[in-house]
């Protein structure tokens, strides 16, 4: 080789190693699709934290469809060895996708010591829901945690705290409802897509997992049965309602307590006519038969990059930048959707709002990791028919058991 092409060649590829904005080709820009009430922040982030400055790569920021849609466009994308996007925030439902080989593993991206910002209880999340055969294949940027919100003026007027158990709980009913009224001691957002979230929840802390319909998904089945008919503690049109209808009650003062993901924080505070901190204090869930550390549990969502993403190297680039540790605290700073217990973002959150919870319930041992299947939607289909068909008195519980088993068997 000529000693000034040696030079010359010698140059280009240092520069590509020291600089990643010298990204050649199709890499320059990237398709990044996210939820809908993601995308302004995300906008923020990636301009004000300067990500195509430094790289070189414009960020194209996408709103990606709901779960169910979502799983059909993507899956008909693979299939054809494509992708709409490079990289996708991507929920616990859709870990088919990893299972058939369709994601891009990660570990290659990562630093030696990037999992010592992950405490024991999200390790716990990412292993069962991130990892597959030792691989990961997705970086959680949020673990959200389902908290007890309570009407602390009301509870304090009546001299009481918020129920601590199962059996405190059964007592609401005649502490609070008052049908005639309309008023319910609490009240669940259990229309399809949402009522697996609560039958998972109550099976956990009956100290089980829902999928297996085994002896505790049997306990959670009675007891929400007779939390409904016989102590009048939840209010059976819960069957008809989402989590807008749920959170109406609440601020409508109809209910008292309710389980809630977080987002809720931003909803009670955005009703600013009615909201005022006594009304939306946290308390620790109940604790079931499982004990306290089966009291609730906890999703998340994390970035993922297809295997037939068209821009690959310019999705490494951006995950690479997202799950910094750096990177990934200053980005709880823009909203509460990239909050998780990573050591790094949850020193940079302090301890208000949110976060202090989060801390709350880590702190108290109170959180497992969400209940994982293989086929999740599927299997949510089914097991929200089933209990459906109980909780409005069509079959007996004997034969939801065994329906619901054998329909998981034959799937």
């Amino acid at each position: 080789m000529k000693r000034r092409n040696f030079i010359k060649n010698t140059i280009s590829t240092a520069g590509l190693i020291s600089f990643p904005n010298l990204i050649l080709g199709n890499n320059k820009e990237v398709n990044f699709a996210l939820g809908g009430w993601a995308v302004d922040s995300m906008q923020k982030i990636i301009n004000e934290l300067e990500f195509t400055k430094e790289t070189g790569i414009k960020v194209n920021i996408l709103k990606r469809p709901g779960d169910a849609d979502f799983a059909s466009k993507m899956l008909g994308a693979f299939q054809a060895n494509t992708s709409p996007y490079d990289i996708f925030d991507d929920s616990d439902a859709s870990t088919q996708f990893i299972g058939s080989g369709f994601i891009e593993p990660l570990d290659d991206l990562l630093p030696k010591n990037f999992w010592d910002d992950w405490p024991k209880e999200m390790m716990s999340m990412v292993n069962i829901w991130a990892k597959h055969k030792g691989e990961t294949f997705r970086i959680h940027h949020n673990y959200e945690a389902q908290y007890t919100w309570y009407r602390k003026d009301i509870f304090d007027k009546k001299g009481i705290s918020p129920p601590k158990t199962w059996d405190e709980q059964k007592e609401m009913g005649a502490i609070f409802t008052n049908e005639n009224n309309g008023i319910w001691a609490t009240s669940d957002g259990m229309l399809p897509n949402f009522f697996a979230v609560y039958l998972g929840y109550i099976t956990n802390q009956a100290g089980g997992n829902k999928h297996n319909v085994g002896e505790e998904y049997a306990t959670a089945l009675q007891y929400i049965y007779d939390l409904m008919y016989k102590y009048k503690t939840l209010n059976p049109a819960s069957l008809q309602k989402n989590y807008d209808q749920q959170n109406s009650d609440y601020t409508s003062n109809r209910i008292m307590y309710m389980r809630q993901w977080p987002f809720f924080y931003d909803v009670s505070r955005s009703n600013k006519d009615w909201f005022s901190e006594e009304k939306v204090e946290v308390a620790l869930p109940p604790i079931g038969p499982g004990g306290k550390s089966m009291s609730t549990y906890a999703a998340g969502w994390g970035w993922v990059i297809p295997k037939t993403a068209p821009k690959k190297d310019a999705a490494k680039e951006l995950m690479k930048w997202l799950v910094d540790k750096d990177n990934a605290a200053k980005m709880v700073d823009y909203s509460v959707w990239y909050l998780s217990s990573r050591k790094s973002v949850l020193k940079r959150a302090g301890s208000k709002g949110l976060a202090g919870y989060l801390k709350l319930y880590s702190d108290e041992g109170v959180i497992s990791a969400r209940p994982y299947h293989p086929k999740f939607n599927q299997a949510k289909n089914i097991l929200e028919e089933e209990a459906g068909a109980f909780l409005t008195k069509q079959k007996s519980l004997k034969e939801t058991l065994i329906d619901s088993k054998n329909r998981l068997e034959y799937m």
